[in-house]
């Protein structure tokens, strides 16, 4: 998957990074957001979980709570849909 970001964030005009951490997830992406002073925050999501982690996850709800800075969901393929998956980067 990251290649397929990789590509789409480098042929616009955005100006983007792609950062890989260890840590808690919430806690690392707004330390990160701040640290940096991004304008907005872009999450994938798996949807996995019930009511409203259906929708958007654990960690970006979490994420959206607890930030005041625009925040862009996008979900992720799942295993079903039949689009391969790059976890190369793992």
């Amino acid at each position: 998957m990251i290649p397929q970001i990789k590509k789409i964030l480098y042929t616009t005009d955005l100006v983007s990074e792609i950062i890989v951490k260890e840590g808690h997830p919430v806690e690392e992406i707004l330390h990160s957001a701040d640290t940096m002073g991004c304008d907005v925050i872009v999450l994938g999501t798996h949807g996995k979980g019930w009511l409203k982690h259906t929708f958007l996850g654990g960690v970006a709800s979490s994420v959206l709570e607890r930030t005041r800075k625009p925040v862009f969901i996008i979900p992720l393929p799942s295993e079903k849909s039949g689009i391969e998956r790059d976890d190369s980067y793992k």
